[in-house]
């Protein structure tokens, strides 16, 4: 009897425990029925959609911004690198068109010719500006360049603007060059509008260089444009290197100078032009000097 009990109450329990799953299959037969008729489900995934899409947003935000963060690091990366690479262009370009003013000069002295000489622009290196001099009575700066690369005495450097200097000292890995403000420094020059040449002095001053020795007949302006002339083979014909602004007359009034303004500005940029051109003048040889002194007095040409 017992035996019959408990064979009983396996049945029952077996038949109760397949009773869910028989109710859950027949209401899943009965939603799917409802839907493909009535088409239910899609509006409630649209309202649950509605619902959920707080979380899913807030689920994708830590990818989002790590991707932004990358993103933005890599673009900063290319841009600098790509502001680097127009610069190092913009210095060479620039070299080109400076070629240009020599030319517009040498134009009405040689338009009678019926075949002039061809004019070739020296080619060039790009270097870095590494150091300047803080003591302000010397114009003189670093480069990146030196012995190793095959910089020597007496090659020039000119910037986007100008005319800055030459070499004065090299080693293994750098250079020193010696700007054309240095009060120690002179240029040979002519004035782009009438081809008078004379000589520029450095004054130890950023802004300002000397033309000195003038008389009242020699062919300057305020406002004339001087080039390097070329004339003893240090520098190569046609670098822009200032403009004339003011004249000063000495006490004994016999001689004329002329304050300069330089173009080139090396403190401004981080590279300089070199240019892979060396005078006939020896390697060794220090840079000119200055011999005479600027006048003082302050005053017009007349």
């Amino acid at each position: 009897m017992a035996s019959d009990n408990r064979h009983s109450l396996r049945i029952g329990s077996g038949l109760s425990a397949w009773l869910p799953i028989l109710f859950y299959t027949v209401a899943a037969l009965c939603l799917m029925a409802i839907d493909a008729r009535f088409s239910i489900s899609s509006e409630i995934r649209s309202r649950t959609s509605v619902l959920a899409s707080p979380v899913w947003w807030l689920a994708s935000r830590p990818q989002a911004l790590w991707q932004g963060g990358v993103a933005a690091l890599s673009t900063n990366d290319s841009l600098q690198k790509r502001i680097d690479v127009l610069e190092k262009e913009k210095l060479k370009t620039d070299l080109a068109l400076q070629q240009m003013l020599a030319v517009q000069s040498e134009n009405a002295q040689l338009r009678k010719l019926l075949m002039g000489r061809q004019r070739l622009a020296p080619t060039a290196r790009v270097v870095e500006l590494l150091n300047i001099n803080p003591d302000p009575s010397q114009k003189r700066f670093v480069i990146s360049k030196g012995a190793r690369e095959n910089v020597r005495v007496g090659q020039v450097l000119i910037d986007a603007n100008g005319l800055v200097g030459q070499v004065a000292e090299v080693y293994p890995s750098s250079a020193v060059v010696i700007g054309i403000t240095d009060a120690d420094h002179a240029v040979p020059v002519m004035v782009a509008r009438s081809g008078f040449r004379s000589v520029l002095f450095g004054q130890g001053s950023d802004n300002s260089l000397s033309l000195a020795n003038l008389t009242p007949s020699d062919d300057v302006k305020a406002g004339d444009i001087l080039l390097t002339s070329g004339i003893g083979g240090r520098f190569p014909s046609g670098i822009p290197v200032g403009q004339v602004k003011a004249f000063r007359q000495d006490p004994a009034l016999t001689f004329i100078s002329a304050q300069v303004q330089p173009f080139a500005r090396p403190r401004y940029g981080r590279h300089l032009l070199l240019l892979d051109v060396l005078s006939s003048v020896s390697s060794g040889t220090a840079p000119i000097a200055q011999t005479t002194a600027p006048d003082q007095a302050t005053g017009s040409k007349p």
